[in-house]
């Protein structure tokens, strides 16, 4: 109805008793006057909408979210089997020619050898064939470029020799010379070859850092080894909060009481000695595991977060809106977890964020120090550690695990200050004030 016709007003009238006199001092407003409250205050926010824009609105903050998301997609689609046919911490093939190789960009390389070893014995063994037969020799031409792929000059005052060589075409040539070992030189036709060596090349395309000592994949197994560092870091974090953030919650409502006295000393008691040595033991007894690993950590690390979540809770206890709760009957569950805990979910947010590099790092170097070594597996850790004696060969093998090891602690870090901006209360009033 667009307008009140007369009838209503009187009718309106007359049901609440309304004289002429009375009724001539205020006048009904029509619909196209009215106004509603959200165009004078404004429409209500959602909370959960207001927080997300807060997140974004930090350029630094959503640039280390996209580098933090790109190192966890990664980690979870290059060891994929949809990805690679290479099996992360597992040699390629058997073979003493496939390990320590450079990138396959750089694939030449110059390396003293002695007389009697591996690759030399390869070396040699193939050039004298192929200098022998000459079906072997048009054969092996479909792996080297030249007839002799390499050269060698012997290094003054020293047994050993100075070979240049390129290093996958004599790994698919000794793989070849297999081959034409077990099937017979006159059994096979160069159609067979040729099919034989595209087949090994296109394999050995994809190692596109070099390999290991070992013969795993730089590239392959360092982003495995990354998944299986964000996992565990993931896994630990979440545990920890759960435990330390209710204890702390709890202790810091009932601060003062017997209660929080008497586990305060149990927790510093526990705190006291450094966290290596209780990772150490639990370890120790649990065994070096992942399962183990995470019960480790779990343990040593929850008692942080009961420190940090306590001084928080003491802070806002007393609020106004705390003592409203308990004025109206809420329980102290109620009051700690449902008004009080929310009160401070920025600042215990960002602990938690900031603790997952912590636990990452922590993984990292127990294997480094030779404490979380498993051989089925790997970490990130334990490539740093394999990397010690095997930078000066190929650079990749280091560089590779502690770059991601530095950009996942930088963009964690600046994530963690975006949860901390976006949940904080005291935040987001200064906001508004704004």
């Amino acid at each position: 109805m667009s307008q009140l016709d007369t009838s209503e007003i009187k009718s309106f009238n007359k049901k609440y008793k309304i004289n002429e006199e009375l009724a001539q001092k205020f006048a009904f407003i029509t619909d196209k006057e009215r106004q509603q409250s959200s165009s004078i205050a404004g429409k209500p926010k959602k909370m959960s909408i207001e927080i997300v824009k807060r997140f974004f609105k930090n350029p630094v903050v959503v640039i280390s979210l996209v580098v933090f998301l790109s190192i966890l997609l990664l980690s979870l689609l290059i060891p994929s089997p949809m990805f690679t046919d290479y099996i992360p911490n597992k040699e390629l093939y058997n073979s003493e020619l496939i390990r320590s190789l450079p990138p396959y960009s750089t694939p030449v390389v110059t390396r003293p050898l002695e007389t009697t070893s591996g690759i030399w014995e390869r070396l040699s063994y193939i050039s004298g064939k192929m200098n022998e037969n000459e079906q072997y020799k048009k054969f092996m031409e479909y792996v080297f470029s030249t007839p002799r792929d390499f050269s060698y000059e012997p290094i003054e005052g020293t047994p050993l020799l100075r070979v240049t060589y390129n290093t996958y075409s004599l790994a698919i040539a000794d793989t070849l010379n297999a081959y034409i070992a077990k099937v017979g030189l006159d059994n096979i036709t160069e159609a067979q070859v040729a099919e034989f060596v595209k087949t090994q090349r296109d394999f050995l395309s994809n190692v596109l850092l070099g390999t290991t000592s070992f013969g795993y994949d730089i590239w392959v197994t360092a982003w495995y080894a990354t998944w299986k560092a964000i996992k565990i870091a993931l896994i630990v974090v979440t545990l920890q909060a759960l435990i330390g953030v209710s204890v702390g919650a709890y202790l810091g409502f009932n601060a003062g009481k017997l209660i929080d006295t008497i586990s305060m000393r149990v927790i510093e008691i526990f705190l006291a000695p450094p966290t290596l040595i209780w990772i150490l033991i639990f370890v120790s007894i649990t065994g070096v595991n992942e399962n183990a690993l995470i019960l480790a950590l779990t343990i040593v690390g929850w008692p942080g977060f009961v420190g940090v979540t306590r001084l928080f809770i003491i802070t806002v206890k007393n609020e106004e809106y705390i003592t409203a709760a308990k004025a109206i009957g809420a329980s102290s569950g109620r009051q700690i977890f449902v008004h009080a805990l929310p009160a401070i979910i920025g600042k215990v947010a960002t602990s938690i964020v900031k603790s997952v590099p912590g636990v990452i790092l922590w993984t990292a170097s127990l294997a480094f120090l030779g404490f979380f070594r498993v051989q089925e597996d790997t970490n990130l850790g334990q490539m740093l550690i394999q990397a010690s004696s095997e930078t000066g060969s190929n650079i990749w093998i280091l560089l590779l695990p502690a770059l991601i090891l530095l950009f996942l602690s930088l963009s964690l870090n600046f994530i963690a200050l975006g949860v901390h901006d976006a949940l904080d209360p005291k935040v987001m009033s200064k906001g508004k004030k704004k």
